[in-house]
């Protein structure tokens, strides 16, 4: 019976966006996106749950489905695809993700017929492209915002850019979302690699995709969760030759984890920034956060990349530990390579970014929270919430618990990586051992009578000196 009713709810829920007309959607001030499908037919798809021994939940048999998209600001018109002509005018869109495409609100992929930048920059040259995201948060929050910020903060190759929307389709209110662009090879505005280059991803869900590789890694009988799948080459466009070349280059990486001559085969500054990036999130989903990998070109010269943080649901989860993120992957034995080239590197990054952290993100969220989008966004919480049966916060609230995670956050990774009180592993949960700094450097047990106790699950605990 409950089950029944909650159902109920939720249908509801999807009913009533039929009731929010475009003009009430309009008039709350963010860009407006209209796509209207031939026939009206709904982009859909079939879930999958992961096979046996394997994670996440998957999406399967979506479908293409034809139509137009407007964009207006207003009373403007900022962009009109035309109706659908193939090669012509217009544009398809279907949904995507993976386990965020298993609630009633879908995100979804467009591709143009003629690229175009649907973010109006004023340089089509440079930003033109067919395919674009809209990417959703649920329930409303400013994790991606906030996570695509982190991104440009500690210099990572490219930070995707956006606008926050609301979106209709076939005169249906669908909710607030950012129309973002694509993970993708461009040279001139996205990821920056030669024909001859590779995107790549260390991908749970793997066993969803028609082409993936192993490596030794991958292999292990403790790391068999991921492989790797291609994002350029397509899928449709990946030889064997490919394939072979990148497992290769990836098998002699692996080779050197455990030592420094690693440094040939990786770029460094990238590992080191990305890693940083997660630990400042706190991102409490390792393995959701995609991790993403560049190779600018089939040379020897060229070294594995990461490339841009993407997916920030888990965001703000770990306020007394290392991210998730910190523990697999590669990054888990480059933490504990006996030479310490990682640590120094990674320190060395914290140390460059962190009197700057907090200012740059206050000054970014205040900033967004008194601005015209910032108002338009909060006005559209509501709408949003009530579409899809959800308790968003409002963008106050939001705000404040941001900024309220940073500060505490960045003295949490002082404490753990310049030696402020910080501790290594203890060999017992109960009682403190000595103290010791990123570097290995032995430290007097506390600060201002604070002792900070590392507990056999990773986390820690504060206790006041007795």
């Amino acid at each position: 019976m409950q089950v029944l009713f909650i159902l109920l709810l939720l249908l509801s829920a999807v009913e009533a966006g039929s009731k929010m007309d475009f003009n009430t959607i309009l008039s709350l001030g963010l860009p407006l996106v209209e796509i209207s499908t031939i026939n009206g037919e709904e982009p859909w798809c079939d879930t999958v749950e992961s096979p046996e021994g394997c994670m996440g939940q998957g999406i399967t048999n979506m479908n293409k489905v034809k139509g137009r998209l407007r964009i207006f600001d207003g009373r403007d018109t900022l962009y009109d695809s035309g109706d659908y002509i193939k090669g012509v005018s217009g544009m398809t869109i279907r949904v995507r993700g993976n386990s965020s495409a298993w609630s009633w609100k879908k995100p979804f992929k467009i591709k143009l017929q003629v690229g175009t930048d649907l973010l109006t920059r004023g340089d089509e040259d440079r930003y033109g492209d067919k395919e674009w995201l809209l990417v959703k948060d649920e329930p409303i929050s400013l994790n991606t915002v906030i996570g695509l910020k982190v991104n440009e903060i500690i210099g990572m190759q490219w930070t995707p850019a956006y606008k926050i929307v609301n979106v209709m389709m076939n005169g249906d209110y669908r909710g607030v979302y950012l129309l973002t662009e694509s993970v993708k090879r461009n040279s001139r505005c996205r990821l920056d690699i030669s024909e001859t280059g590779y995107i790549f991803e260390y991908d749970p869900y793997w066993w969803n995709e028609d082409v993936y590789f192993d490596t030794p890694y991958t292999s292990a009988p403790d790391a068999k969760s991921a492989k790797f799948t291609f994002k350029y080459p397509s899928e449709d466009d990946v030889t064997s030759k490919h394939i072979s070349y990148l497992q290769g280059f990836l098998s002699k990486l692996e080779a050197t984890l455990v030592n420094a001559r690693y440094i040939s085969y990786l770029d460094l500054d990238s590992f080191v920034s990305w890693l940083l990036a997660q630990d400042i999130l706190g991102n409490g989903d390792g393995h959701g956060s995609n991790l993403f990998m560049t190779k600018y070109d089939d040379s020897p010269r060229s070294k594995v990349k990461m490339a841009n943080l993407w997916d920030f649901d888990a965001i703000m989860a770990t306020p007394e530990a290392w991210s998730q993120s910190h523990y697999i992957f590669y990054f888990g034995e480059l933490w504990d390579s006996g030479d310490r080239t990682f640590k120094r590197a990674y320190k060395k990054k914290w140390d460059a970014v962190r009197d700057n952290l907090i200012t740059e993100l206050s000054a970014f969220l205040n900033q967004f929270a008194n601005s015209r989008t910032g108002e338009a966004f909060n006005r559209s919480i509501i709408y949003d919430s009530e579409r899809w049966g959800s308790n968003a916060k409002s963008l106050q609230d939001l705000t404040d618990e941001a900024l309220y995670w940073f500060a505490d956050r960045r003295q949490w990774l002082n404490w753990n990586i310049n030696g402020e009180s910080s501790v290594r592993a203890m060999k017992t949960n109960e009682q403190p051992t000595s103290f010791y700094s990123l570097m290995g450097q032995r430290l007097r047990s506390s600060i201002k009578g604070v002792n900070i106790i590392r507990m056999s699950d990773g986390k820690v605990r504060k206790e006041m000196k007795k």
